[in-house]
């Protein structure tokens, strides 16, 4: 998508983003999903995104949320943004996130760690029709690639589902 003030927004499968834009503000909220963000930066009319009781604000930028019920993860791949509750005592928790950073927040409480660039290239690889796995359990492999077919995958033996593989593969075999 690019929105009218010149931004643009990619949305990975199963995504509900909702946008508001005005002459006064910039706002989304990311109700489910993911999506990578190009922000055109604007220092008078922010961008700012809500998604999982959190807001993420543009300070110019290009990032990737993911939500999933009360769970964000922020990864910062160019500029800036801060990461910030949405409670009212938001301003003294906020986190503002470098390239490479990648925040995860719950209700609560948020942590950040930092990533290589080839691993954030690894969490983009749906932008290009790959799903990149890195010593990830099969179950987590099938929750990923049940997002994106309509035959689900189900492991039902625990033992099976905890054993760890790195592969890249096409989100749609």
């Amino acid at each position: 998508l690019t929105v009218a003030d010149g931004s643009q927004i990619e949305l990975n499968t199963s995504t509900v983003l909702r946008i508001a834009i005005d002459g006064h503000r910039r706002a989304a909220t990311l109700e489910r999903g993911e999506a990578y963000f190009i922000i055109k930066h604007d220092a008078a009319r922010p961008f700012v995104i809500t998604a999982a009781n959190h807001k993420v604000v543009d300070l110019g930028t290009k990032f990737l949320m993911r939500t999933s019920g009360n769970k964000l993860e922020v990864a910062l791949v160019e500029g800036s943004a801060k990461v910030e509750p949405s409670d009212a005592g938001a301003a003294r928790r906020a986190i503002t996130l470098k390239p490479g950073d990648i925040a995860y927040a719950l209700p609560g409480s948020m942590s950040v760690v930092r990533k290589t660039p080839a691993d954030i290239g690894s969490d983009l690889g749906w932008r290009r029709g790959l799903i990149i796995f890195r010593h990830a359990t099969l179950a987590e492999a099938a929750e990923e690639f049940n997002r994106y077919n309509a035959q689900k995958i189900v492991i039902a033996d625990p033992a099976t589902a905890r054993l760890t593989f790195s592969a890249t593969l096409p989100t749609h075999d």
